[in-house]
């Protein structure tokens, strides 16, 4: 806590009975607002995480239905499907980019 150990030297008069008053309505006023930003913050923390978490749900069940077709496609091709498939491409029709963020701090 930043307020131990510091004491005001406080003149016992209707002026600094005022100024008190001020500064104890700035800072409840300063406390409120942090307040607010904090539970904006989290809210928004939140919506983050359930997009991350809708987004690895589906990410799920894309891999199951991919590793399925595999499958079939193997059972179907016999295990050298990935010579066959090589061969009959001529060309990309997907391009896949990928992004490596720095994550500074």
């Amino acid at each position: 806590m930043s307020g131990q150990g510091q004491h005001l030297t406080v003149v016992p008069t209707v002026t600094m009975l005022g100024v008190m008053k001020a500064r104890l309505v700035g800072a409840t006023r300063g406390h409120a607002l942090l307040k607010k930003k904090s539970d904006a913050l989290t809210v928004q923390f939140r919506q983050i995480l359930k997009n991350i978490v809708t987004a690895k749900e589906q990410m799920g069940d894309i891999m199951r239905a991919s590793s399925f077709a595999l499958t079939e496609a193997k059972y179907a091709a016999g295990e050298n499907i990935k010579h066959v498939v090589l061969e009959s491409v001529k060309s990309a029709s997907v391009r896949v980019r990928a992004r490596q963020e720095n994550v500074a701090g």
